[in-house]
């Protein structure tokens, strides 16, 4: 018995060290392909970098009266993606950080893309939103009599997983407990910044989780970047737009492991991100301003409190929450509430709780029904401000009566109102209009013009058709789902 035992054990011991052997076969293997993948990944960074400045695109860049409070970047400063690509050094920013991204513009363009067509593609793009925010604290440098709300923050698109939503809310009282705080720090770190396609939008809001789809979905397409990753590269960009020698910035950087994951959202992002409190304080000793997001949750799966819960979680990594912003109150109401902590800073007011509307009738009506309360923000796209005059292409007028009525509303109800427009369908002259009738009435739009642009230039240039910046919303209120203003007594129709 004792020899089956002993021959028993050897065999054992045999197959056990041929297991070893094999799996640190394997995972020489795996190294090496992990080594050939990210000198590929950097390759292909390095090798944009000596075709840059073939890029087929003129840029259409058109001046437009100073939008003096801009509120937060729409977008993330997508409308002003045709100004980034007339910028050498912001064209190797993008191509070495974001390469597939600058493959597919640089595709979208020989296949004759004009502004519109761009300016879609780099929604919630961190690497435009450095850009955009850069670019604005120059044309603010030395303009004493900019508001203080002016370039409150900058928009995040959010999706969250909710399978990690459920196992949150599973974990049940208290909200704050140890548990439940390291979860939701989980989903922050995992949530996708990014807009994402109308079909993933009209799932979501049937109920069908579009999380793992969106993550799918790729970057120019309204996809994007998971949060940690997508901090990074806006703390990235901004590194390399002060570096004196971008060359070598950039060979530096690119010996930084990339990670290999076949996902779209973290594709050709880097493997061991900038903290984000690490960006943050960057970002504000760069610019003299503070870091604040704008959060517009596009899961359904969110409620108020997992809302408030993320909040904190952003506060701990040192990200400040200018606003909370939904189409449903219910999603957003009682956020507010909750002050913010961030450290060395002390005890900061809640986010503010910003209700969207399309039209500015949808106002109008909110108004009537008694659906707000006073001192709610509100925002709705502007186009619905102007009209278009088919027999003069290309002409837009103001529509004195909804200025008017929106400022009686606003005294009567006490809100505080903003506008935004679609920017890839919002041509110069319309983008001009709305930033003087917004410049205009500081009273009436306090919340200012969300343009997602430089503050003073346009990019989509008249055509003669109707491009007030509706975009899709049009169609909203072709089938009655937005609503046209209503003449109250004294107005004209």
């Amino acid at each position: 018995m004792p020899t089956l035992l002993a021959r028993a054990a050897r065999t054992l011991a045999g197959a056990w060290n041929a297991l070893e052997h094999l799996l640190a076969r394997l995972r020489r293997r795996l190294r090496r392909q992990q080594r050939q993948l990210e000198a590929e990944a950097r390759q292909l960074g390095l090798q944009l970098l000596d075709v840059i400045d073939d890029l087929p695109f003129v840029p259409t860049l058109v001046p437009i009266r100073p939008v003096h409070n801009q509120f937060y970047g729409h977008g993330a400063f997508m409308g002003a993606a045709p100004a980034l690509l007339a910028d050498e050094t912001w064209r190797r920013i993008l191509a070495f950080l974001m390469p597939d991204v600058y493959v597919q513009v640089d595709a979208a363009l020989k296949d004759g893309a004009d502004n519109a067509r761009l300016i879609p593609m780099f929604e919630n793009n961190p690497v435009m939103c450095a850009f955009g925010c850069l670019h604005g604290v120059k044309r603010r440098a030395g303009q004493a009599d900019r508001p203080a709300g002016d370039l409150t923050g900058m928009e995040w698109d959010v999706f969250v997983d909710s399978a990690q939503v459920e196992a949150w809310e599973a974990l049940g009282e208290p909200v704050a407990s140890a548990a439940r705080e390291a979860l939701v720090d989980a989903i922050v770190d995992r949530m996708v910044i990014a807009h994402a396609s109308t079909a993933d939008t009209v799932q979501e809001s049937v109920g069908v989780c579009q999380y793992p789809d969106v993550r799918r979905t790729v970057k120019t397409g309204m996809g994007g970047v998971l949060a940690p990753a997508w901090m990074d590269l806006f703390t990235r960009s901004l590194r390399l737009a002060k570096a004196p020698d971008l060359r070598r910035a950039i060979d530096a950087m690119a010996l930084e492991p990339r990670s290999q994951s076949q996902e779209e959202c973290e594709s050709h992002t880097f493997l061991r991100p900038v903290p984000m409190v690490n960006g943050v304080a960057e970002y504000e000793s760069a610019t003299g301003q503070r870091f604040s997001v704008v959060l517009e949750m596009k899961t359904l799966r969110s409620t108020p409190v997992l809302l408030a819960a993320m909040v904190r979680a952003l506060n701990r990594r040192g990200v400040h929450v200018a606003a909370v912003c939904s189409f449903a109150l219910d999603e957003v109401r009682g956020v507010s509430g909750q002050a913010q902590r961030l450290q060395g800073r002390g005890e900061l007011p809640g986010p503010r709780e910003i209700l969207f509307f399309h039209y500015a009738g949808d106002v109008q009506h909110a108004c009537e029904q008694g659906a707000l309360s006073p001192g709610q923000g509100v925002l709705f796209n502007g186009a619905t401000l102007l009209r278009h005059t088919p027999d003069d292409p290309g002409a837009y007028g103001v529509d004195a009566n909804v200025v008017d009525g929106l400022a009686a509303y606003r005294e009567r109800f006490g809100i505080d109102i903003g506008v935004y427009v679609q920017e890839g369908d919002c041509d110069a002259l319309a983008a001009g209009a709305l930033s003087e009738v917004v410049g205009a009435n500081p009273a009436t739009f306090a919340l200012g013009f969300a343009w997602g642009g430089l503050l003073d230039e346009a990019h989509v240039q008249p055509n003669g058709t109707d491009r007030r910046g509706l975009g899709g919303q049009a169609m909203l209120g072709m089938i009655g789902r937005a609503r046209e203003w209503t003449p109250v007594a004294g107005e004209q129709a």
